[in-house]
């Protein structure tokens, strides 16, 4: 009996791979206090915002309003449709804000334990038995953020910023990181390739900011590859702001 030797589907490399700095390649996070330009700064952009709270209102922006899940899927299945058309309006896709869209993901995870469990009175995602909904919860966020992936865009999301006590085993610390915490907090941080912590200080009646990169104990942030630089100083120009940053990449 001859046996049949199948032909292995992975091919090893022989040369190394390319850095892929393009624009649409690329997923990008920024956290930091309400009302210094984190919206403004992506106007900028041919972007669509996925609004899922108030606030755009003093933006001239391409954006479809989310204030269910519903409408998410729905928003999605367009995206989808024109990607597979060839038929793609924008390079950049902008979650305004993820706090509220983890807000749209609770409200969904909860109908789905209402229907699962009938006899439960389930008013929490705490209360669908066995804790399902904290995992339901975590593998809709991340089912979503891989299939906003698959589209020929840079994907964003601006979240709010929050001092967090850390303990550890002989010190307690401070940390400027994502308002979200948990294993959906650390999903968050991990997800994007540059996670933007803009820092906020007033130097008399001028607010100056700057763009944190590099992460230390204190502060939760990063840029694969160290395309941004670590203490960027924004101007008082979010167009010259976001015209450098776009710059940084093909």
């Amino acid at each position: 009996m001859t046996t049949v030797v199948e032909k292995p589907k992975i091919v090893l490399p022989t040369k190394k791979s390319e850095v892929d700095n393009k624009w649409i390649d690329q997923k990008t996070g920024m956290i930091g206090p309400a009302g210094i330009g984190k919206s403004k700064f992506w106007s900028y952009a041919n972007g669509l915002y996925i609004q899922t709270e108030a606030g755009l209102n003093h933006l001239s922006v391409f954006k479809v309003v989310c204030r269910c899940w519903d409408d998410f899927k729905e928003t999605y299945t367009l995206l989808l449709h024109d990607a597979n058309s060839g038929s793609f309006k924008y390079d950049t896709i902008i979650i305004d804000t993820i706090d509220r869209f983890l807000d749209l993901i609770h409200e969904e995870v909860i109908a789905r334990g209402r229907a699962k469990f009938k006899a439960v009175e389930i008013n929490t995602i705490g209360d669908i038995p066995n804790g399902a909904g904290w995992a339901w919860a975590q593998e809709l966020m991340e089912n979503t953020l891989s299939k906003l992936e698959s589209l020929p865009a840079h994907i964003v999301y601006i979240g709010h910023l929050e001092q967090k006590e850390i303990k550890e085993p002989t010190r307690s610390i401070h940390k400027a990181t994502i308002s979200i915490g948990g294993k959906m907090g650390g999903l968050l941080t991990a997800w994007p390739d540059h996670l933007l912590n803009i820092n906020a200080q007033y130097q008399g009646n001028k607010i100056v900011r700057n763009v944190r990169t590099l992460p230390t104990a204190n502060i939760e942030a990063k840029s694969r590859g160290g395309v941004v630089q670590d203490g960027w100083t924004w101007t008082d120009s979010d167009e010259e702001n976001f015209s450098k940053f776009r710059g940084m990449f093909k």
